[in-house]
């Protein structure tokens, strides 16, 4: 039980498991097909009514006098380039098991599943999860996307941990170097997709966890402004932010681990990769960092504020969270619980925090652990709420649901146990063993039914899944995924929404 929880845990185990039926790889390829683009050729690996190109580098090389600054756009080429194997994943941290392959800093390449390269279909893309120190594009098989739902599904992948986030005042873009790779990424599609049977003027981003919490920043950051029409957060919200005095905590740790005696240093840029991989495992391990390590960062360049403060009217979104998000997730990181009270804390204040702790103990339904619904709701489930609050008041549409399938995982409709039905494609390992595989089949066909529909038009809805209404704060619909989905007007008691009460959703 112990190696199965950590498989689910930060959003990487649904995404691991999901590789096994991707065409080509699983099955031998019927035919090549060649997409142009503006940039040069590229051949992918057909199978059946599916074309994937894998790992198409997006941007240049991010090493040497390049770590830790803005992606280089990548340059033309000639000829056709072979888009038949994944690109290198990012350098990793310790976490779930992940599909062989290689790791490399060179890292910035992204994957295209279509129909074909005529046509203007909707696009999609997926920005994994992974407490931005894990993951990779490669995880997700965006088969299902394709096949039923005629949507060009984009997985990319980004820099993680120090790579990404370290902090250097004097470099601009550090901090944000994994948001910029993001927009970079956007940036290809914009231009490319087209040559994939995509329509660059309807772009939705989605994401899971570290991927939601990205969406969260990248809905503020203005270089990312038209790169997208809609947005859907899974298990994410706008947060969490780093100021740059917070920022340097990490990057003061960093350095000590390196031996480099400031930020200024050259050898910063020289430094063997697996070296700074060593420091920034370490500063995910240290008890006085908190657990939440590598943050987006309000630099006033890259985030000039807080993104809740500069919510567009022309991006809808679609947000949801599963009902016990910390249930596993506390279980097996340590400094998971202690961090999220230790956040909240820091903005309210001890005696603030008592009180909100005694309204969990007294209203947490029964059956519940108070402590860890109160994580639960500082981790993404406030955020959510707030970011959906936010959106309503700019002017976009927003939609809510929260995922419940008991049976999603042998504990329950945890963080990431909702990955598989994303997808649209689930196996009887990855549920309860007394999971009903035809109703959890069917469950994923819905939310991925529903979530390719979001994506097509800016609804959601289903002709067979019940009434459900854009949010807005005096009714709050919230469709509930669950073995026979249903609508509920507001997923936060009246108690517990007094209890948060005055928080400021910037802080965060």
């Amino acid at each position: 039980m112990a190696e199965l929880n950590r498989r689910m845990a930060l959003g990487l185990a649904g995404g691991a498991m999901l590789t096994a039926a991707v065409p080509g790889v699983a099955a031998a390829a019927d035919t090549d097909v060649v997409a142009s683009t503006p940039l040069g050729r590229l051949r992918g690996t057909r199978a059946g009514e599916i074309t994937v190109w894998r790992g198409i580098r997006y941007a240049e090389a991010p090493t040497g006098e390049h770590r830790f600054t803005a992606p280089r756009p990548v340059q033309p080429w000639s000829g056709i380039k072979d888009a038949t194997e994944f690109g290198a994943a990012a350098l990793q941290l310790a976490g779930p098991p992940r599909p062989p392959g290689p790791q490399s800093e060179d890292c910035l390449f992204l994957n295209v599943y279509s129909r074909g390269t005529r046509g203007r279909r909707p696009v999609v893309v997926w920005i994994h999860g992974g407490a931005f120190t894990s993951g990779a594009g490669s995880d997700y098989d965006g088969t299902v996307f394709a096949e039923r739902n005629d949507i060009v599904l984009v997985t990319i992948n980004y820099r993680l941990h120090a790579f990404g986030y370290l902090h250097l005042s004097g470099r601009p873009g550090s901090g944000n170097a994994a948001l910029l790779d993001q927009i970079e990424a956007l940036r290809w599609i914009r231009r490319c997709i087209n040559g994939f049977g995509g329509d660059p003027r309807n772009v939705t981003v989605m994401g899971e966890s570290a991927g939601a919490m990205s969406i969260g920043s990248l809905l503020g950051a203005p270089a990312a402004t038209g790169l997208f029409r809609r947005a859907v957060l899974q298990s994410g919200g706008a947060r969490p932010h780093f100021t740059p005095e917070q920022a340097q905590r990490t990057t003061d740790y960093v350095l000590k681990q390196l031996g480099i005696p400031g930020q200024d240093s050259p050898k910063l840029f020289t430094v063997p990769a697996a070296d700074l991989l060593a420091a920034a495992a370490a500063a995910n391990q240290a008890p006085e960092l908190n657990g939440e390590v590598f943050h987006q960062v309000l630099d006033g360049r890259v985030l000039p504020t807080h993104p809740l403060r500069r919510l567009s009217p022309a991006v809808d979104l679609m947000i949801g969270t599963c009902r016990d998000e910390s249930k596993q997730l506390a279980q097996i990181f340590p400094l998971f619980a202690t961090g999220m009270e230790t956040k909240l804390k820091s903005v309210v204040g001890d005696t603030r925090f008592a009180e909100i702790q005694a309204a969990y103990r007294t209203h947490s339904p029964a059956g519940r652990d108070p402590r860890l619904d109160l994580v639960s709701d500082t981790f993404v489930g406030l955020p959510s709420i707030w970011l959906a609050e936010a959106a309503h008041r700019a002017g976009a549409t927003a939609w809510t649901y929260r995922f419940d399938y008991a049976d999603a995982s042998p504990l329950g409709p945890v963080h990431a146990s909702d990955l598989a039905f994303t997808f649209g494609k689930v196996n009887q390992a990855q549920l309860h063993p007394q999971a009903n595989l035809k109703f959890a089949q069917r469950l994923a066909t819905q939310l991925n039914d529903s979530l390719c529909a979001f994506a097509r038009t800016g609804d959601p809805r289903l002709p067979d899944l019940p009434r459900w209404r854009p949010f807005e704060p005096g009714a709050r619909d919230t469709m509930i995924f669950t073995r026979h989905p249903y609508v509920r007007q507001d997923r936060v008691t009246a108690e517990i929404r007094t209890a948060w009460t005055g928080v400021p959703p910037t802080a965060f």
